[in-house]
């Protein structure tokens, strides 16, 4: 009895040894992606500044004067080079957050005008006559909120681009509201007519590589990279959508505490 003891036990300790092993191998694996992938968005991003310099050249007349049927296009692409750097920076915070585990924000006091206001202007500048405009309409008295001033104003970015993506009619409308311990900022649309729980899987992380048939598709990386970087700085992000398409697309910022 005894010598069957012992023989279970070593095979119990001998799996444990075989499975922290393979763990820590794994674990050390994915680090190293997680650096290699990086390192690989971070060279991606060389070019597109190359790119986005030249064309604000072009914009500002450093070149000389453009004529104004030229004018439109270099706005078009400077907004979409602008929107190929923020998919570039999500996917390096999708990298930090599932395979290295270290994604850290700068965190800093931010009035959530002023995000919006950083959010939109290019977005409007880039937008052509098809394209819904965005009214903003936010209360005076929002205080202040503790987010990653950048990755917030590309959060906002990429909202607008999905709504401007799925919406089936008219402007779109962004509003404020203060909730005490966070400030709502809502993006609402007409969009299409799916079902909430369709509308909650589109906010799961790696929604955009699931097998079931979607009934809304993802706008670039998808809203779950938007979501668990919002969640990662204390925040949050939902989506709800009402029987007509009617949608509300939720971002949730900490509220800067009162210094005392």
């Amino acid at each position: 009895m005894a010598a069957w003891l012992a023989f279970f036990g070593g095979l119990v300790i001998g799996a444990a040894a075989v499975a922290a092993g393979v763990f820590f191998w794994d674990h050390a694996r994915s680090l190293r992606l997680g650096r290699f992938f990086s390192h690989a968005a971070h060279e991606i991003n060389t070019p597109i500044t190359a790119i986005n310099i030249t064309t604000l050249n072009f914009l500002s007349g450093v070149f000389g004067e453009m004529p104004p049927d030229q004018v439109k296009w270099m706005d078009m692409m400077r907004d979409q080079v602008g929107r190929l750097n923020g998919m570039v920076g999500e996917l390096r915070d999708l990298i930090h957050l599932m395979l290295c585990g270290d994604l850290v924000l700068q965190a800093e006091s931010v009035a959530p005008a002023e995000l919006i206001e950083e959010a939109l202007a290019p977005i409007r500048r880039g937008a052509s006559p098809s394209q819904a405009d965005v009214n903003a309409d936010l209360p005076a008295d929002l205080p202040r909120v503790r987010v990653d001033r950048a990755r917030t104003i590309r959060t906002l970015a990429s909202l607008v681009f999905h709504a401007r993506k799925f919406r089936s009619s008219g402007d779109l409308r962004l509003t404020g509201e203060n909730q005490g311990a966070s400030v709502a900022l809502r993006l609402e649309y007409a969009g299409q007519a799916i079902s909430q729980a369709e509308a909650q899987r589109s906010l799961e992380l790696l929604y955009p590589a699931s097998r079931f048939g979607h009934v809304l598709s993802a706008v670039g990386l998808g809203l779950g990279v938007l979501r668990a970087v919002a969640r990662h700085g204390g925040g949050d992000l939902g989506m709800k959508v009402g029987p007509d398409g009617h949608t509300v697309l939720c971002l949730s910022l900490p509220v800067m505490p009162s210094s005392t």
